[in-house]
């Protein structure tokens, strides 16, 4: 079952990562694809298995498995544009596990301020920020998806 809006809006999905900063600051990418590589080691290591963005199961059934895919929270162009050590940008901390969809629906996301970010811990502020602020648009993108395939797609099953 997907998360409603107002349980999304409670949990950061970074409570189940590693504890330690060396742990977070590692890399995932071990080459291959998502869902035989880097993705089955990002479940590994922070035991989530669903969207981060919209809450729905991933790993339940091959039709969801197939849809799998690592986000980086601050995109790397926003770290490149924003100068962030790129040590941050493809570390754990900043992935999170994603549907096509919504990856799909938020993947052009522009930084609109400057800002200094140094420290691993500003980043980390950084990607609070971001994460949240995407997922409300998100959220907001598949609700007028759903609104609009009730009045065009499907109008009788609405």
């Amino acid at each position: 079952m997907e998360a409603t809006s107002n349980e999304l809006n409670s949990w950061l999905p970074f409570s189940t990562y590693p504890n330690r900063e060396d742990e977070l600051r590692k890399s995932i990418w071990t080459g291959g694809n998502c869902r035989h590589e880097y993705g089955l080691k990002f479940i590994q290591e922070t035991h989530q298995t669903c969207c981060a963005y919209c809450g729905k199961p991933l790993t339940e059934s091959y039709d969801a498995w197939v849809t799998m895919v690592i986000d980086h929270v601050v995109p790397v162009s926003v770290c490149k544009g924003l100068n962030i050590q790129m040590e941050f940008c493809r570390s754990l901390a900043n992935m999170v596990l994603a549907c096509a969809t919504c990856n799909g629906f938020d993947n052009r996301y522009r930084l609109t301020s400057e800002r200094k970010v140094s420290t691993f811990r500003e980043f980390l502020v950084l990607r609070d920020e971001i994460f949240i602020a995407r997922r409300e648009r998100i959220q907001r993108k598949h609700e007028s998806e759903k609104k609009f395939f009730a009045e065009n797609i499907a109008p009788d099953r609405a």
